[in-house]
């Protein structure tokens, strides 16, 4: 039996903590025991535990701290960790530091984007970077979860490349296969038949760029009397969002509902799936709105190339380009059929990103490392 530790910083329920849940429940139970560490505070813990996952809490702050390494060290201890996963920055950061300081595990370290290099803050950007490169010593593998993550973290030298492999991230498809609206939600939204929904499921981070939907309201809700615009999602962008959205005079038009955990039920609401986000290391939102057979407007970030095919499988808009986003938007809104034509194939296209196959690729980097 190999034992894994799963460790990843944040509380709250985004792509990095789906992504640790996937892979911890669709692990081999013959051959891996698994334990999640992560923060107490917030849905996630609570989430894992209802899923009954083995959960251990740590409290990992953004500013390195190396008494933390304690906390760390009780847990592997206890749970006899053979192999450390981390993910993402943070966690990285402190599972390496650990396998410098201790020695007794093995290290694999997946990067799920690389959100520092868009600070502006330089001296924050330095140091993350360089502290990046001094680790890669203490990594016995990376996994990128995009080819784009691949290059950059290449150039920026934060990965050996001998050690490194690209596993794009999976999801439970069967999970977002439902079909139809729900009249329960329906209802709670105050969302008629006629309406068409617009909108998305993220955190309301800089990063996911909701500021761009909001921004354009006013011009499309005059045009458009029978469209809605839904966003779901916490965080730190939410309140400012909310405030944007009582400016544009449209205010009852524009749904927000807050942090969600059935989000299957939600992805059928939408018409149009909009993904404007500003980067992406590989988006589990986006693989989720696929599968829900989601018509998608998407920023046309590279990341987002490597899902979604422009006139294919949705359309992708030049983030760059004025008035490329709301004339797309427009032309999905006005024909339907191109709507359908494009869900249909996003659909066809999920099914590649099954949490299964992902999982199983992972295992045999578990597999490797121990031998």
């Amino acid at each position: 039996m190999i034992n894994i530790l799963e460790l990843i910083d944040g509380g709250f329920i985004g792509g990095g903590q789906t992504h640790v849940l996937s892979v911890a429940g669709n692990l081999d139970k013959e051959k891996f025991n698994s334990v999640i560490a992560a923060s107490g505070k917030g849905e996630f813990r609570d989430l894992a535990l209802k899923m009954n996952f083995n959960f251990e809490e740590i409290e990992l702050p953004k500013i390195y701290g190396s008494k933390h390494l304690k906390s760390l060290d009780k847990i592997i201890q206890r749970n006899k960790t053979d192999i450390i996963h981390s993910h993402g920055g943070v966690a990285g950061m402190y599972a390496r530091f650990y396998k410098k300081k201790y020695g007794n595990v093995r290290s694999i370290h997946t990067i799920h984007g690389i959100h520092y290099t868009h600070t502006k803050n330089f001296f924050r950007k330095f140091i993350t970077q360089s502290v990046e490169q001094f680790l890669v010593q203490y990594t016995d593998k990376f996994i990128c979860v995009s080819d784009t993550d691949l290059i950059n973290a290449g150039e920026l030298k934060i990965i050996d490349k001998n050690k490194t492999v690209v596993i794009k991230n999976g999801i439970d498809l069967k999970r977002f296969a439902r079909t139809g609206k729900s009249p329960e939600l329906m209802n709670r939204y105050g969302i008629k038949e006629k309406d068409t929904v617009i909108g998305n499921i993220s955190r309301f981070d800089f990063q996911k760029n909701q500021r761009l939907i909001i921004s354009h309201a006013a011009e499309i809700l005059t045009k458009y009397p029978d469209v809605r615009i839904l966003l779901a999602g916490d965080g730190k962008y939410l309140e400012e969002c909310k405030i944007k959205a009582g400016e544009s005079g449209f205010g009852g038009r524009i749904i927000f509902t807050g942090e969600i955990k059935d989000t299957e039920d939600h992805y059928p609401l939408f018409d149009i799936f909009v993904f404007p986000s500003l980067w992406e290391g590989l988006s589990i939102s986006l693989i989720e709105a696929m599968a829900s057979s989601n018509c998608i407007l998407a920023s046309s970030i590279p990341a987002n190339r490597e899902l979604i095919q422009d006139n294919k499988n949705g359309l992708l808009f030049d983030l760059s380009v004025n008035g490329e986003f709301i004339s797309k938007l427009e032309k999905l809104i006005e024909n339907r059929n191109l709507r359908e034509e494009l869900s249909a194939n996003a659909h066809s296209d999920s099914r590649n990103f099954s949490e299964k196959i992902m999982t199983e690729k992972i295992e045999k980097e578990y597999i490797k490392l121990m031998n």
